[in-house]
C-alpha cells in the first residue's frame, strides 16, 4: 500500500512545504540522514503561534518539541532514528492542548508535551535541511477502495478520533478494535445502514454479530455515492461521537467500562462500495 502514496521530496534549504491538516493525527513515512522536521501552524506558512517537531535532529542524535521557535519543550536522544537507505514510519497527534510523536506501530510516544499557549492547527509543514534532503509519504494521500463483502480492512490508530471522507450508496461501516482484526469487545459504528436511513452504534462483547445497538438515529441519505462525505470520529475515554466533520455529532454513546483502542476497520456492504480517504 506505501509504494501507492507519492514520494515528495525535500532538499536541505529547511524551508517548509505547507498542507491542510484535516485531523488531529498526521501519519507519515520519511526517508532522510538526519534532520526530518515538521511544522503545526494556523495558516499555509510559519505562523506564531507554531509547534515543530525535529525527528533526527543534531545529525541524527536527538529529537525535540519546539514552541514559538524558542526552547525546546523536550528533547530525547534518539541515534539512528531515521536513515536514507529506507523509510521510516511515525506518527504526530496533536489533541488536548498536547503534541504526542512515536514510531508507527509504537503506541506508547518517544515524546509528548503540552503546548503552552493552546491555538487552532489547520495545516502542516515538513522540511529537511543542515545537509539532509528526504523523501516524504503522507497516508492521508491514499485512497481506499472498499467492495460489496462486509469484511474489514485495519489500520493502526494513534489518536482517539478519526477524520474520513466516504463515497458510498449507504452502509459505510467502522470496526473500533484492541488489534489489526476483528476483536472481542469491539465496537462498530454503521453510517448510512438500513438502505442508508439510519446511523448506529453497536457494541461486541463476544465477537462480530453477537453485539447490541446502543445507541441508533435515523439518517436520511447520510451518505452518498457521487460526494465524499467528510466525518469525525471521537472515541475519548470510552465517549464516542460520530458526526460530519465540523459539526455536532449525530450519534453518541458512553461506555462505562472502556477500553484501549488501538485499531480502525471499514468496509462496506449490503450491495455497497466505497471510496475512502482516512486521516488518523
Amino acid at each position: 500500500m506505501a509504494d501507492e502514496i507519492p514520494a515528495l521530496g525535500t532538499d536541505e534549504n529547511k524551508e517548509y512545504r505547507f498542507r491542510q491538516l484535516h485531523g488531529k493525527t498526521l501519519r507519515f513515512q520519511v526517508k532522510a540522514a538526519h534532520d526530518c522536521h515538521v511544522a503545526f501552524t494556523t495558516g499555509a506558512e510559519e505562523t506564531d503561534p507554531m509547534v515543530e517537531v525535529f525527528i533526527g535532529g543534531w545529525e541524527g542524535a536527538a529529537s525535540a518539541i519546539r514552541f514559538k521557535k524558542a526552547d525546546d519543550l523536550v528533547k530525547v536522544d534518539t541515534p539512528d532514528i531515521v536513515t536514507e537507505a529506507e523509510y521510516r514510519e511515525f506518527w504526530i497527534a496533536v489533541d488536548h492542548n498536547e503534541v504526542r510523536v512515536g514510531k508507527g506501530g509504537e503506541w506508547e510516544p518517544l515524546m509528548q508535551a503540552p503546548i503552552p499557549e493552546p491555538f487552532e492547527i489547520t495545516h502542516y509543514g515538513y522540511s529537511t535541511g543542515w545537509g539532509a534532503t528526504g523523501w516524504w509519504k503522507f497516508l492521508n494521500d491514499r485512497v481506499l477502495n472498499t467492495e460489496d463483502c462486509l469484511t474489514y480492512n485495519f489500520e493502526p490508530v494513534y489518536g482517539d478520533s478519526i477524520s474520513f471522507s466516504v463515497a458510498c450508496s449507504n452502509d459505510a461501516h467502522l470496526a473500533l478494535a484492541s488489534g489489526p482484526e476483528e476483536t472481542t469487545p469491539m465496537y462498530e459504528i454503521f453510517i448510512g445502514g438500513w438502505e442508508n436511513q439510519h446511523s448506529a452504534i453497536r457494541l461486541n462483547k463476544d465477537g462480530k454479530g453477537t453485539g447490541d445497538d446502543m445507541a441508533k438515529v435515523e439518517t436520511p441519505d447520510v451518505v452518498c455515492t457521487e460526494e465524499e462525505r467528510k466525518f469525525l470520529v471521537s472515541f475519548r475515554n470510552g465517549q464516542i461521537k460520530v458526526g460530519y466533520k465540523d459539526t455536532d455529532p449525530f450519534l453518541e454513546w458512553t461506555d462505562p467500562e472502556p477500553w484501549k483502542i488501538t485499531h480502525v476497520g471499514y468496509c462496506t456492504g449490503w450491495g455497497a462500495t466505497g471510496k475512502w480517504r482516512l486521516d488518523i
